[in-house]
This record gives C-alpha cells, structure tokens and sequence, in this order.
C-alpha cells in the first residue's frame, strides 16, 4: 500500500473513530442518569432560557403552595419495573375519603417532589389522592437510563394496575404529565390496555416525539442533526433497544381513547409551543382541548398562570369525574 493509500486509510480510521467517540458521548449525556456535562451546563442553559423567553425564575421556597407541600404528610410505595428496577413513588392521601386519585408524571431529569410541588396541593383542596411517581433513572426510583416516554409509559402502566389492586378496581385516575412526563401519559393515551378508570389527561408541554425534541434543540444549538443524531440513535437503539422515532406521543394521541387537555406555554422554547398544537390537532380522543398560557416558558404554566390553568382542569373535572 502506498504512503498516500496509507495515510488515507489512517484518515479513514481517526475520522471514524472520532464520529464514534463524538456520537457516543451525546447519547450518553442525553440518555444517562449520571451525565457530567449536563449536570454542570444544564443550570446554565436553563437560566439563560428564562432571561431571552422573558418567563420569571420561580422562586418556590417563598410561595405558599410550596409551603404546604414541604410539610404535607405521604405514605412511600415501591414497584419492581419489567428491568427489575425498583420504582418508588408517593401518595398524598385525600384528607376525606376519595376515590379519585390524580397519577402525577415528572419530566426529563426531574422527580415526582420537584416538579409538582406546587399544583399538588390544587389537587390536594379539590379533595382528591395525589399520587406521584419517580421515573426510572430519576428521584428516588433506580435505573440509569432515561427513556423519553418509551419505558416510562410502560413503567406507568404497571403503576396504575398497582393502584388498582392496591386501592380498589373501581378507582377513578386523572394522568396529569409535565414535558417528558407529558410524553409519558400521551403514549399511554394509545394503549390498547389502558385501564377505563382512567378519565382524562392532562399533558403539560409535551413533544411530539423524542426524535423531534432532539433535532429542534440541536438546530437551536446550530450542531448539524445529521450525522450526529443518527449516531446517536444508533448507540441508544443497540444499549437501550428502541429508536428515538419509537418514543412517538404524536402517533399515539391519534389512538387516544380518553379525553387529553393540551397545555403549552407561548413562549416555550426548550419543546417548542408548535408541538403542543401539533399534538392537539392530531389528537383522536372523544373529547379534547388546548390552553396556551401566556409569557410561560418550558414546564412553568401552572407555576406563572395558575389561574386559567386551574379554571381549564376543572372544566375537564366536571365534564368527565
């Protein structure tokens, strides 16, 4: 082989491994638990969202909501996931008998405690059971690996049959989910085994699958999607066995079966309020909806506009409790 064959070859060989290396490492800050770089920009980057969105920094220790959810007493519930992870979730209980109980689905590296701190007690005062789980991989749950929806709806689905077993065949469950969270309960929305005792949803800023939520922030970024989602989709569909295509709410709210209030704030842009609209136009189920809220960023409707969100959930209490 001649120096130039040589050479071209090394070339070959090095850009290879560093498209391996570069993909890799992105697949590995998006999809794991402990990812360094993210952990330390991700404060940064939400900061800086806020401040060009104009939506306020919520400042939660001094609101009253948050408050009571600070002192508020709950009862700890473990489930073991098809992986053999143990789950671990949270039950507020109604301060009356009730048997409504509102299943709370948390967003992209959150937790049931954090992102729902303070609307849990709007669902507390109406009189209901707020039930909120950790996701895999998140709070106070075990896993590694996020899966955008794709294993969190089937992780919720055995929850819900939990609950049923655990609190009576003839419970009445809301799904009320926040961005990935969101994703999470659209997904079920689809499922032919969906249980009937689930009445309504309430998806918070979700997208429209993860693939999609992907190539937006990456343009966002100005990083070239192709080639380097595909890399990436290509480590999570050989580690974790599915395509970022698969984790797909748009295509599974064409088969909803339950009624879906669509929440988005206007000025979102981490999963663009266009998602949002997109989701709800496609949407199938017997009866739906759609509220934009006003000068509220990713995952802070309830926290900026709390009264039309309110006034809009109630709406659906009425028409399907």
């Amino acid at each position: 082989m001649g120096k130039k064959l040589k050479k071209l070859a090394a070339l070959t060989v090095g850009a290879g491994a560093a498209y391996a290396g570069i993909t890799y490492l992105m697949y590995h800050e998006v999809m794991h638990r402990h990812a360094p770089i993210w952990n330390a920009v991700s404060p940064i980057a939400w900061k800086k969202m806020c401040e060009e969105s104009g939506a306020p920094m919520i400042d939660r220790p001094n609101d009253p909501r948050y408050e009571w959810f600070a002192t508020a007493p709950f009862e700890t519930y473990h489930l073991l996931n098809d992986d053999g992870q143990q789950l671990s979730a949270r039950l507020y209980k109604a301060d009356k008998p009730s048997d409504v109980y509102v299943f709370l689905s948390h967003g992209y590296r959150s937790s049931g405690p954090n992102e729902y701190s303070l609307i849990s007690r709007f669902y507390h005062e109406l009189g209901y059971n707020v039930f909120m789980v950790d996701h895999r991989a998140s709070g106070d749950s075990e896993g590694e690996k996020i899966g955008y929806g794709f294993y969190e709806s089937k992780d919720c689905m055995k929850w819900l049959n939990y609950l049923l077993v655990e609190f009576g065949a003839d419970i009445r469950i809301v799904l009320h989910g926040i961005s990935m969270g969101s994703a999470t309960v659209m997904i079920m929305s689809g499922m032919p085994d969906l249980p009937d005792n689930v009445k309504f949803i309430v998806a918070d800023c979700g997208y429209t699958s993860a693939w999609d939520e992907f190539v937006h922030n990456l343009e966002n970024a100005h990083v070239p999607v192709h080639p380097l989602l595909d890399g990436a989709n290509f480590w999570n569909r050989h580690f974790n066995g599915y395509d970022f295509r698969d984790a797909n709410p748009l295509e599974a709210v064409k088969h909803a079966k339950v009624p879906i209030l669509f929440i988005h704030g206007d000025v979102d842009d981490f999963v663009p309020t266009r998602m949002g609209k997109e989701l709800y136009l496609a949407c199938a189920a017997p009866y739906k909806d759609l509220l934009i809220t006003h000068g509220a960023d990713h995952a802070h409707s309830y926290d900026i506009t709390p009264e039309p969100y309110e006034a809009k959930v109630k709406e659906f209490i009425e028409k399907f409790l």
